[in-house]
C-alpha cells in the first residue's frame, strides 16, 4: 500500500532536507538536476544524477543539492518484495543509476498514480501493488542476479509462513506468542527474522496487514464498519476507526464515502 506521493522541482542547495527518520520503504528517483544524500553524521555524499534511491524504514537521511534546482519523485509504502528487501546492501540503502528512459518511466508513474493517491477507488491497490513492482525492478537492475543463500531463503520463508497464519486467523485476533509458536519460534526470534527481511517488526507489519485487508473490505463490500472491523481483526469498531484514523487520516467511513458506487456510503443529513 502506498502511504506517500509526491513530485516537483526541489531547491537542496539553500534549503537542504535535515536527516530524520520515514517510518515506511521510500523510493526517491532524482529525474532532472541533481541531489545527493545527507547522513545522519552529517557527511554529504556526491551529488547524483539519473539516480534511485531505495531506504528501508527508519533509516536516518537527508538532502543537500547546488544551486540549480533538480525535480523528484518520491514513493513511500508500507512493504516491498522480499528480493528488494534483501538486496538491501550493508550501507543501509540501495541507489542505482537509472537510463533516461526509466525516468520517464518513473515520471508517468508518479502521474498515473495520483488520481488512486488522492481518491482511491476498488482497483487503486491494485494500481499501486503494480507500481511498487516496477520500483522495484527498476532499482534491481543495478543488482546482479543471485541465488540468495540457503538461510536468508529459510529467514524469508520463516516470515512468509508467519504473515500467511497470521492472515488466516484475523478474526481470532491472535497474540505474537500465538504467531511465534505457529511457525516454532520464539516471539523475539520472529522479531529478528522479520527486521532482516523486512526492515520491520512483525507488529508493524500485521498492521499493516490489517489495514490493507479493511481498505480492500470497505472499497469491494457492503459489510457494515462493525463488521469489516471484525474481519480484519480488530477488537472493536473503535480501535479500528482510531487505528485507521491515524494511518490515513480520516475515519473508515468518511474513506469509503470517496469511492464510486456501490459502496459508497451516503453522507448522512
Amino acid at each position: 500500500m502506498i502511504r506517500y506521493l509526491n513530485s516537483g522541482i526541489r531547491r537542496f542547495g539553500s534549503t537542504r532536507i535535515e536527516p530524520h527518520s520515514r517510518s515506511n520503504w521510500e523510493f526517491y528517483a532524482v529525474v532532472a538536476g541533481r541531489c545527493g544524500v545527507l547522513l545522519s553524521s552529517g557527511d554529504k555524499l556526491p551529488l547524483r544524477s539519473n539516480c534511485l534511491w531505495v531506504f528501508p524504514p527508519r533509516h536516518v537521511h537527508g538532502w543537500h543539492g547546488e544551486r540549480r534546482h533538480c525535480s523528484i519523485v518520491v514513493v513511500h509504502c508500507g512493504s516491498v518484495p522480499r528480493q528488494l528487501a534483501e538486496a538491501i546492501p550493508a550501507a543501509g540503502y540501495l541507489e542505482h543509476e537509472i537510463t533516461e528512459p526509466e525516468l520517464r518511466q518513473v515520471e508517468e508513474l508518479a502521474r498515473a498514480l495520483e488520481p488512486d493517491f488522492h481518491e482511491p477507488t476498488s482497483l487503486s491497490g491494485l494500481r499501486f501493488d503494480r507500481a511498487i513492482i516496477d520500483l522495484t525492478l527498476l532499482a534491481l537492475g543495478g543488482v546482479a542476479s543471485q541465488s540468495p543463500s540457503s538461510a536468508m531463503r529459510r529467514t524469508a520463508e520463516k516470515v512468509e509462513a508467519a504473515t500467511a497464519w497470521f492472515r488466516s486467523h484475523l478474526r481470532s485476533q491472535p497474540a505474537m506468542e500465538e504467531v511465534a509458536a505457529a511457525v516454532h519460534v520464539s516471539p523475539s526470534h520472529l522479531r529478528r527474522l522479520f527486521m532482516t527481511v523486512r526492515g520491520q517488526s512483525p507488529r508493524a507489519v500485521f498492521g499493516n496487514t490489517q489495514i490493507e485487508i479493511a481498505m480492500r473490505l470497505l472499497s469491494e463490500s457492503d459489510l457494515k464498519i462493525e463488521s469489516v472491523a471484525a474481519e480484519a481483526g480488530f477488537a472493536s469498531a473503535r480501535d479500528f476507526s482510531r487505528v485507521f484514523s491515524a494511518r490515513q487520516g480520516c475515519s473508515p467511513r468518511d474513506w469509503r464515502r470517496k469511492l464510486p458506487p456501490p459502496y459508497a456510503e451516503p453522507a448522512t443529513g
